[in-house]
């Protein structure tokens, strides 16, 4: 793998030298290993399964302690909607693919029908002769291009999701909706931070400032962020050469979701909601929604607050200090114990375990959704962890890591609640406690050939393996995912 003479300086334009292009391509061709599944996680062996009455005590521990908490919502939005429309996109009259045919059947149920018919109307069209002379060609183009809808190249969150007596109501608004009762602040704000493409923070912007007017007595504090170039990473041929344009410049690639745990990083709250952007219901169906997302941050800030203590004790040397925090640790975060080591050594493991950032996860039962799952780990020292973890991460070849990873019986629907301030109200630096050598490289399709993407650490999977970590059962009630627009027609979102 060589330098050109002219990569010195247009790699100093992206941010980079050319020794640390080098770095991040060896560690992605030499230092990647597979997680070591150790078993997955059930209900009472890494998940907790809550009582009701656990469940409402959290609650009520949420409502008590919210007005000393400064909290946001974080959804990486800029996932484009090209996906959940691909059946359309491919549709022809001879060769209709089953989403096709249900999308047909259902066509009425949609929620952007009214939109729609606008679109197709303003173009000369209309809508309910085109579908009773089953032109669905024509009304799909209205769908997908500028023509309409433009959806097949609109962002998933400004897709119309919910239809509320004839007025559509996207997922950029949902979420506003949702935040608004259980992420608002003491001080009545309520803050959202959405991760967007340079290209589409004006657009969003000028969007949300706009519906935001629809909430007149509500104090809206809505913020966004890109992720950074610095994040990504050199494009590889099949034979692991750098990818080059026409210009015989390197071609650089986002590397994935888990750079965004530098946006991460930079959030000023105690307390952080993570949802995608493509999950969330409509008002009829957001009540267990509401009410899990309140346990997982009041359990947060019960055992953020113990372990805030424990450490306080731990440093006054008093009574008892370190067997309750050892005891805490095991029970909550991390079975056993270092071997071998003494009272002083032990004490510097417990303060170095608890003193690091938190998440309570909310995991459901899994139903065959695609996605990661909470798994025990072993790591190449021994120790076991809890995490959540994608098929790319698990060694494929190898038949016993596969019958482990189908073993699982929940699913990681990304719902998190998370805390990344230490005792005085100082951020950790959340770049400590990524397993960096967990990031993995897929192949893609460009200019015709196979290439090599160099992706780092997903968010909620490497970028956070090293967070101390609780793993919550959820009700199916609070996952509403769309992958594509046929998954409108489910309850949640009817």
């Amino acid at each position: 793998m060589n330098f050109t003479s002219t990569d010195t300086e247009n790699l100093k334009q992206k941010g980079f030298t050319p020794a640390e292009v080098a770095e991040i391509v060896h560690r992605f061709t030499y230092e990647l290993k597979p997680l070591k599944l150790e078993r997955p996680c059930t209900i009472a062996d890494g998940i907790i399964a809550l009582s009701p009455a656990n469940s409402h005590k959290y609650l009520e521990h949420f409502e008590r302690e919210r007005k000393s908490h400064t909290m946001i919502k974080f959804v990486p939005a800029s996932g484009a909607a090209s996906r959940m429309f691909k059946h359309l996109h491919n549709y022809s009259a001879d060769n209709t693919s089953d989403l096709a045919e249900e999308f047909i059947l259902n066509f009425h149920r949609f929620p952007f029908t009214k939109e729609l018919e606008a679109a197709m109307a303003k173009g000369g069209d209309n809508m309910q002769t085109c579908v009773e002379n089953n032109e669905w060609e024509k009304i799909f183009k209205y769908i997908l291009t500028e023509r309409g809808l433009h959806y097949d190249s609109q962002l998933k969150g400004l897709v119309i999701f919910h239809n509320y007596n004839g007025k559509g109501r996207t997922a950029f608004e949902e979420h506003m909706h949702e935040a608004l009762q259980y992420a608002k602040q003491y001080d009545g704000k309520c803050r959202l931070h959405f991760t967007l493409s340079p290209s589409h923070i004006h657009l969003v912007q000028n969007f949300l400032n706009e519906r935001a007017k629809d909430f007149p007595f509500e104090d809206f504090e809505i913020s966004y962020s890109v992720q950074s170039a610095k994040s990504d990473t050199p494009a590889l041929t099949k034979e692991d050469d750098f990818l080059r344009d026409h210009d015989n410049h390197i071609i650089f690639r986002p590397s994935g979701h888990g750079a965004l745990i530098t946006n991460l990083h930079e959030l000023d709250a105690d307390i952080i909601f993570i949802k995608n952007i493509d999950n969330v219901t409509s008002d009829a169906g957001r009540e267990d929604t509401v009410f899990f997302k309140k346990v997982l941050a009041g359990m947060l800030m019960d055992l953020r607050s113990q372990a805030f203590g424990l450490l306080d004790t731990l440093e006054r040397n008093e009574e008892h200090a370190l067997e309750n925090a050892l005891e805490f640790i095991q029970h909550w975060f991390q079975p056993g114990l270092p071997i071998g080591g003494n009272q002083e050594q032990l004490k510097q493991y417990a303060l170095l375990r608890l003193d690091r950032p938190m998440r309570v996860c909310g995991m459901v039962r899994n139903e065959g959704e695609p996605g990661g799952g909470p798994f025990w780990i072993q790591s190449s020292e021994g120790t076991i962890s809890k995490q959540i973890v994608e098929k790319s991460q698990v060694d494929v070849l190898d038949a016993h890591q596969m019958k482990l990873l189908s073993e699982s019986t929940h699913f990681n629907p990304v719902d998190l609640v998370c805390s990344i301030k230490d005792r005085t109200g100082k951020s950790y630096k959340l770049n400590n406690f990524v397993d960096h050598s967990t990031g993995f490289v897929s192949e893609k399709f460009q200019d015709g050939q196979v290439i090599k993407a160099l992706e780092v650490p997903g968010l909620w999977n490497g970028a956070m393996a090293l967070w101390n970590t609780v793993f919550i059962e959820v009700p199916v009630s609070t996952f509403h995912p769309v992958k594509t627009v046929n998954d409108l027609l489910r309850p949640g979102h009817q």
